[in-house]
């Protein structure tokens, strides 16, 4: 009868290791799956602001790179009056906008574009732990409407 109980309590034990290497492994991978859906939903993010803030600044008279930032930055042309983080924790220093005029022999030819560089994706794992800065810049380029306007 003794060794019936002894039996049945390493059998619980067992089972409560096994269920404990299982949970391990499966939270790890779950926390992997959240962290690259993030990273993912960032640059995907990022990606519609650049494009939003290219289709706003190739219909509307360039007049300076200010605009086009903050569209990027905080969704409006206007810089907030409060100090407002940037959209997913960016600044000024991580949008570049620049525009090519038009030249003599080729008139039409304007063209603006944005760049999106060195973004901070933050990870929730506690192995990865750290920030990850993007090797590549999330870059739009359009030519300008409004020339073809005039």
């Amino acid at each position: 009868m003794r060794e019936r109980r002894m039996k049945r309590w390493q059998q619980r034990g067992q089972s409560l290791v096994e269920a404990t290497l299982v949970l391990f492994v499966f939270f790890g991978l779950l926390l992997g799956v959240v962290d690259c859906g993030q990273v993912l939903f960032a640059q995907q993010s990022l990606v519609e602001r650049v494009r939003g803030a290219v289709r706003w600044g190739v219909l509307h008279p360039y007049q300076g790179p200010d605009q086009v930032t903050n569209l990027v930055l905080y969704g409006q042309i206007d810089e907030p009056r409060q100090s407002t983080p940037g959209y997913l924790g960016m600044t000024p220093a991580n949008v570049q906008v620049s525009y090519r005029a038009p030249t003599a022999e080729q008139p039409d030819d304007d063209i603006l574009t944005v760049a999106i560089v060195n973004f901070e994706s933050h990870f929730y794992s506690p192995w990865v732990g750290r920030a990850l800065v993007s090797p590549r810049a999330v870059t739009v380029s359009a030519p300008m409407a409004v020339a073809a306007l005039k």
